[in-house]
């Protein structure tokens, strides 16, 4: 069994530093943010090394906006703001249920944090 990347370790511990019962950003409901926690974390559980190795980052999967949350769907990572469940990993794309969202270069969008970051700093 090898070590599990650095970077799939930080998903783990910034999504268990958050509550299921805390919204951490604007646009989420307590039971959208209770959902989408869940399956982030079955996410990173299940598919965290597979898309570290596929070259998915923390930003392409967990990003929001630090003031406007998940309200700009547009800037939020794929992964949010309500997860769905993972059928695949690739280079190229994620399957989520019945859509496949593909990678592209992040919309740079100044300031942008993973979930976890959201408030830190302030």
């Amino acid at each position: 069994m090898s070590a599990i990347p650095p970077s799939v370790l930080a998903w783990s511990r910034g999504l268990a530093s958050l509550s299921p019962g805390v919204v951490p950003c604007r646009g989420l409901r307590p039971d959208e943010w209770r959902e989408t926690h869940e399956r982030c974390t079955a996410f990173v559980d299940r598919w965290g090394v597979q898309a570290h190795e596929a070259g998915w980052d923390a930003l392409r999967l967990f990003e929001v906006g630090p003031q406007t949350g998940t309200i700009r769907g547009d800037f939020c990572g794929i992964l949010m703001p309500l997860a769905i469940d993972v059928h695949e990993v690739t280079a190229e794309w994620i399957r989520l249920g019945k859509w496949t969202a593909c990678r592209h270069e992040p919309m740079k969008m100044p300031g942008m944090v993973p979930v976890w970051e959201v408030g830190k700093g302030r």
